[in-house]
């Protein structure tokens, strides 16, 4: 296994009191008092380049981490050694929690664009949780999210029609940034149609022709990462398998 390069110091560090991210991670709800525990929890904000790994398939579970910019993707290889997307990740989500029940981390985690995250010892984070309530609440509402994410890509793989995977990855990830306040409507994209198709189940050639198809339709305006639902009830209908 290839040693995972260690991620650099954050040059521009955010505090958890003032961080705009507070309200989807770990301190969603929390107080000023229960801010300031959890911003000494943290052990270091971290800087990623494009196409650096968080932490790697095997290493040694410590830590959670908080988005606080960027895009992150998860994946792990098959028997052949090919990799499989299996998902992707947004300012706010918190990442690493499937290595909680293993000792190790059981994907690959790696940024697609410029990203910094906040790391919290996964002890130093119950400790806390015993002293502060809305701690606690948040870390099983992020193992109930967690969950959730799975159970929506599974069901997305599990659709017959290429352009009902493609419809509801994009309506999906629209949902996701409206729950951020970010315009749910046109948005930059991050993700390669390599890594769309791979964590879809489907071929890169598949995702090209349902975009340009999208395109072409009006339903979506497409341009390189640049992206704009201008059709929402259609998009919406293509996602429910009824193109």
């Amino acid at each position: 296994m290839a040693k995972t390069k260690e991620p650099s110091a954050s040059a521009t560090p955010a505090h958890c009191p003032s961080c705009e991210r507070r309200l989807s991670c770990f301190a969603h709800g929390a107080d000023t008092g229960a801010l300031e525990q959890l911003d000494a929890a943290v052990e270091r904000r971290l800087r990623l380049e494009g196409n650096e790994y968080l932490y790697r398939t095997g290493d040694p579970f410590r830590s959670l981490y908080a988005l606080r910019s960027g895009c992150l993707m998860n994946s792990i290889r098959d028997a052949k050694g090919e990799e499989q997307v299996m998902g992707f990740h947004l300012p706010g989500d918190v990442v690493g929690v499937g290595g909680i029940g293993h000792a190790t981390y059981i994907f690959d985690m790696r940024a697609l664009e410029p990203s910094e995250v906040c790391e919290v010892p996964f002890e130093r984070l119950q400790e806390l949780a015993t002293r502060v309530p809305a701690l606690s609440k948040n870390i099983l509402r992020i193992f109930g999210r967690y969950r959730d994410r799975d159970a929506r890509t599974q069901s997305l793989r599990r659709e017959d029609a290429p352009e009902t995977r493609v419809a509801g990855f994009l309506l999906d990830f629209s949902r996701r940034l409206e729950e951020r306040g970010s315009d749910p409507a046109k948005f930059r994209l991050p993700i390669s149609r390599a890594d769309i198709a791979s964590y879809l189940g489907l071929r890169s050639a598949d995702v090209e022709v349902e975009l340009t198809r999208l395109n072409r339709r009006g339903t979506v305006a497409v341009s390189e990462q640049a992206m704009e639902i201008k059709d929402l009830p259609a998009l919406q209908s293509l996602a429910a398998g009824r193109g």
